[in-house]
């Protein structure tokens, strides 16, 4: 019993220097910044002003129409929707849309200098007798809501004619153009918590 009394004061002794390790830090010292806090910190706020991309940048293209038709050689859309939609998944998240005119003069510019492996999308069609394929497009022409590609069948089918059409591009890498100026402007989404971009040129 006589024990108790020394190891009480023992464990008085330790949870003093306890409360003395958990103070507050002496003037001139900055308290350190929650791990959480620092991640914060680095994240664009919202509201920052917009920002230019202007380098090379792996795109996947979603544009739709309302019916195709195909000879064997040549794809045309109609009703082709005034947007375009494209996703970047590398080097970072980006979601963003560009008009058709845009969409044209960018895939031109691409296929201009992939000849020997032009871009090839995902093509399906939702009318009454669904289908889909991919396919291999060239050079892209528009006139009004109709646009024009020269096409060849990969794999799946093509029919001569289909209704609700959504083409959907491989993953492809789109440059800046040298005949324009500027790419994609984007700002920072805190509900995303990614980019949010628009075509520039």
């Amino acid at each position: 019993m006589k024990v108790i009394a020394p190891l009480a004061g023992l464990i008085l002794a330790v949870s003093g220097f306890a409360a003395l390790a958990q103070t507050a830090p002496a003037a001139g010292t900055a308290p350190a910044t929650p791990p959480a806090a620092q991640a914060q910190a680095a994240d664009p706020a919202p509201g920052q002003p917009e920002i230019e991309i202007a380098r090379p940048i792996e795109m996947m293209l979603t544009q739709q129409s309302a019916a195709l038709s195909f000879d064997g050689k040549v794809l045309t859309l109609t009703g082709v929707s005034p947007t375009t939609a494209f996703t970047i998944d590398r080097p970072e998240r980006i979601g963003g849309t560009m008009t058709t005119e845009q969409f044209v003069k960018m895939w031109n510019a691409t296929v201009a200098t992939m000849k020997n492996d032009p871009p090839n999308v995902s093509l399906t069609t939702l009318g009454p007798v669904p289908t889909q394929a991919i396919v291999e497009l060239g050079a892209a022409s528009l006139s009004g809501t109709t646009l024009t590609f020269n096409t060849v069948v990969l794999d799946g089918v093509l029919p001569p004619t289909g209704e609700l059409v959504s083409l959907t591009s491989a993953p492809t890498i789109f440059r800046p153009m040298r005949e324009v100026r500027g790419f994609l402007k984007c700002w920072w989404s805190p509900y995303w918590s990614q980019r949010v971009c628009r075509a520039n040129w």
